[in-house]
């Protein structure tokens, strides 16, 4: 099979199905039917015929699924490392089997200054942490594909859709343990770090303070959906701001900065095969913007594993995609939450 001229092996087919996803590298140089048939071509010639059955998917399963392994292993993160919010709030380990599953959290104790009378050394001895290692517990995590390939092969689903089912499932999934986790903490927090109410920029700015003084003055950030952050876009005096701010307003349905305090809007998703939304339109947080929080780590390999059509009522064959990660939220600095009601 052929591309441009050049003979594909498993690892440049891995390749192209990784540039053909992403948009990327020689991929530009042809059209996408040409790419997707490239790729549809390369599995054929694995099994032997252009008209496959169950039974060649069946003996021909482990090379087929190898690709789409790898390519998948490659690709899933693409979601994640290109999401701001993931990329500020996030530490992020891709581990292979056997690899130390390990985060480290600096210790944030505060040491308290005391005033003492000259020519002693009579003080209350503190004891200074140097920071603490935990593992963050891993999960096997799945997503069935049913005759999705075979719809591949035969030409009614582009190469890039069929993959993107399987990554969209898990990004979905593993930003949904992230923001519950992350929501999760709210109940940990001092009385004066958390607000709930209708929104009173007065009582925004005071936990802002809380949390910037808390944290050694380390600047701070507000983050929140698009729509829990309009309360305080509709709270900005129009006839004040600026003609960039109201551009950002106009284009991107928030502003950038309030009160000299940057604002990250967190993006939405929908509870599994509902239109419900997942994330919380009502929560404002607030947060140091030099720390990272979130522990995400991604273990070993994913796999697929195919089910036969004589295993199901149906006779319909499904690919497993296999994956295991885990999600830990540890504070070592104090962050604030205000619950928005109308």
């Amino acid at each position: 099979m052929l591309i441009g001229g050049i003979q594909m092996d498993k690892q440049a087919l891995v390749q192209l199905g990784i540039d053909a996803y992403r948009g990327t590298g020689d991929v530009a140089n042809y059209s996408k039917e040409k790419v997707d048939d490239a790729i549809r071509n390369a599995f054929t010639k694995i099994l032997g015929t252009t008209t496959p059955d169950y039974r060649l998917m069946k003996k021909y399963e482990n090379e087929i699924f190898e690709v789409i392994e790898e390519v998948l292993d490659i690709v899933m993160v693409d979601g994640w490392t290109q999401n701001p919010f993931f990329e500020q709030f996030v530490e992020y380990k891709d581990l292979n089997w056997g690899d130390k599953n390990e985060f480290y959290v600096e210790d944030r104790s505060m040491l308290i200054v005391s005033e003492i009378a000259r020519g002693h050394w009579n003080l209350r001895r503190q004891k200074l942490n140097v920071g603490d290692t935990f593992p963050v517990k891993v999960k096997t995590y799945g997503v069935k594909v049913y005759t999705d390939f075979m719809r591949l092969l035969a030409g009614r689903i582009d190469w890039a859709s069929f993959v993107d089912k399987i990554r969209v499932a898990v990004d979905h999934k593993i930003a949904t343990e992230i923001y519950d986790s992350f929501i999760g903490s709210r109940s940990d927090l001092p009385t004066e770090f958390k607000e709930s109410g209708s929104f009173d920029e007065d009582n925004l700015l005071d936990i802002v303070e809380h949390v910037y003084t808390a944290n050694g003055y380390s600047p701070v950030m507000i983050a929140g959906t698009r729509k829990a952050l309009k309360n305080i876009v509709d709270d900005v005096d129009s006839d004040w701001i600026s003609d960039n701010m109201k551009s950002q307003r106009n284009q991107e349905g928030v502003i950038r900065t309030w009160e000299g305090i940057p604002l990250m809007p967190i993006p939405q998703v929908h509870k599994p095969n509902t239109f419900d939304f997942k994330v919380d339109n009502d929560k404002l947080m607030v947060l140091p913007n030099n720390t990272q929080p979130i522990k995400f780590v991604r273990e070993g390999r994913s796999l697929i594993k195919e089910t036969d059509g004589f295993e199901n009522m149906d006779q319909s064959v499904e690919h497993t995609f296999i994956t295991n990660f885990g999600v830990a939220v540890v504070f070592n600095v104090l962050y604030g939450m205000y619950d928005v009601s109308s």
